[in-house]
């Protein structure tokens, strides 16, 4: 449902090939979204067309076949209806590391140390391109702008409590 809905909303932006699809999507919303999970992006717009999601205008340049991918009306639809399915969810954002800290006491806190400092480093790394892309979108629209800042109070928030965290394990105070 999210690709089909973030397809829809690239498409929406603006006609696109597959692969300028793929790129926005990694280099502007890699950092908010499951991205790697999109090996091929053909296979969900094929389905797409086959919908009437959205449709594809062949171009031809320098003897090379391009497929430029158009939003129809039914994909409008089905774009809003995806927005409002999801703003109406009552379901909370499900995070795998609540699991691995339920069954925290079974893991060798040796283990568990390195992984936790990898962890700050990575949302370090995402701290960093939250504020750069903050200072480059400064003149851009609100929804964008609160977006990046949700997205570093989260970040500022799992970076606290993994502090917190790792004193914990560190003191053997899991149990």
């Amino acid at each position: 449902m999210i690709q089909k809905l973030v397809i829809l909303g690239v498409l929406k932006r603006r006609p696109s090939t597959g692969y300028d699809i793929k790129k926005f999507i990694q280099k502007e919303l890699g950092v908010f979204s499951r991205t790697e999970e999109i090996k091929s992006i053909y296979y969900p717009l094929k389905k797409m067309e086959e919908e009437g999601l959205i449709k594809k205008r062949e171009r031809k340049t320098n003897h090379l076949k391009k497929y430029i991918y158009h939003i129809t009306p039914q994909g409008e639809k089905e774009f809003f209806r995806l927005c409002r399915e999801i703003l109406l969810s009552q379901k909370r954002p499900f995070i795998e590391w609540d699991i691995v800290l339920y069954f925290l006491p079974f893991l060798d806190k040796k283990e568990v140390l390195p992984f936790l400092r990898l962890r700050l480093r990575f949302l370090e790394k995402v701290r960093r391109w939250l504020e750069k892309k903050q200072e480059e979108l400064k003149q851009a629209p609100k929804n964008l702008i609160m977006l990046i800042n949700h997205h570093l109070k989260l970040v500022g928030a799992e970076k606290e409590f993994l502090r917190n965290l790792f004193v914990i394990v560190k003191n053997e105070e899991v149990a």
